[in-house]
């Protein structure tokens, strides 16, 4: 009992600190990649943290396997190198008998795997797509943001405004540029200007005090005109069609009913990882015997490279699949089963 104790303790303690770094690395590379997004203006910044969010959650089950499987590593192989473990097996305690603490630790993770890798990744891509679907449909008059070139949806007009007044509508300084259709382009600058909306629901945007420099690139030939109001149409919210969702944002739910090569190729994946988990947790008990005669560095790139090597095959499995080449009940199971193997066939070798 207080070998299962010490054993659990340990191993939730320092799960908890390698998901920490887990997440905590994995959000830093999804902000960093929203924010870009949202500078380049391909993202507006009422999004970003939705997207953050649920950019993680689609990240998160594969975390928690490789959390899963380091932590046990990592607890495993101190208690070799203190000889802790050696303790315990000269008190009778054989290798297979840390298993009994390991399933223990394992089964309320995996259900959260399995949840996350069957529910909530396919639900959390689902919203992603909605959010870009909403971006794509709304007009180009909610895209003008101050200090930041934004371009319409047609792709023949950028805006530049600063200080906006959201009370009044007013605008301050202004640069807008079109092309059009000929090649020929125009430059529209105006030191104030404001938003307005007509009786027929269409935006425009009413500049004052301005110039506009109409020329064609390659030719030298321009033309300056000044102007004391000038008006500029902007595109209204485009009506995007709904698309079919792409395979990864299908609900299982509705994968479950499907037997085409796509969807069962989508649900080896979704299955499997938290098979996956569980072969990647057991092989983790004799791994810590061998690894913990190694260099630390070592021990670690070894880890991550049976970890990755699992998760290709995994996926390989699943494009082979996917290309019909393969069922979906012949292809969730052998590299769970083969971890499981090397787990027992290590476990065997260590004892005798």
């Amino acid at each position: 009992m207080l070998f299962q104790k010490s054993l659990l303790r340990e191993l939730r303690s320092a799960f908890g600190g390698v998901f920490a770094v887990l997440i905590t690395t994995l959000v830093t590379v999804v902000l960093i990649r929203t924010l870009g997004r949202a500078a380049a203006g391909r993202v507006d910044s009422d999004l970003v943290f939705p997207l953050i969010v649920f950019n993680a959650l689609n990240f998160m089950s594969a975390a928690l396997t490789l959390a899963i499987y380091v932590s046990i590593i990592l607890v495993l192989s101190r208690w070799w190198r203190d000889s802790e473990a050696v303790v315990w097996l000269t008190a009778g305690k054989s290798l297979s008998a840390f298993y009994r603490p390991i399933w223990r630790f394992l089964w309320p993770l995996l259900l959260l795997v399995t949840v996350m890798s069957v529910f909530i990744a396919p639900w959390s891509q689902e919203r992603i797509i909605a959010f870009e679907e909403e971006l794509k449909q709304r007009g180009d008059a909610s895209r003008v943001t101050p200090g930041q070139f934004r371009e319409s949806y047609s792709g023949s007009t950028v805006f530049f405004v600063e200080n906006p007044d959201a009370i009044n509508g007013s605008i301050g300084t202004v640069f807008v540029r079109t092309l059009q259709g000929t090649g020929a382009q125009s430059v529209i600058v105006s030191s104030t200007g404001s938003l307005i909306r007509d009786t027929e629901a269409q935006n425009w945007m009413i500049l004052e005090r301005g110039y506009r420099v109409d020329f064609t690139p390659g030719l030298l030939e321009s033309r300056l005109t000044k102007f004391d109001i000038y008006r500029i149409r902007i595109d209204n919210a485009v009506q995007v069609q709904k698309a079919d969702l792409p395979i990864k944002a299908v609900p299982t739910a509705a994968l479950v009913g499907r037997s085409d090569s796509v969807a069962s190729g989508e649900k080896v994946l979704r299955f499997g990882l938290p098979l996956v988990a569980f072969g990647l947790g057991l092989l983790a008990v004799p791994m810590a015997v061998v690894s913990s005669r190694s260099a630390r560095s070592l021990n670690l790139i070894f880890v991550l490279l049976i970890y990755l090597l699992s998760s290709n095959l995994l996926t390989s499995s699943a494009l082979i699949v996917n290309q019909g080449r393969l069922s979906f009940e012949m292809a969730v199971w052998p590299v769970s089963a083969a971890l499981v193997l090397a787990a027992l066939g290590l476990t065997w070798w260590r004892s005798r």
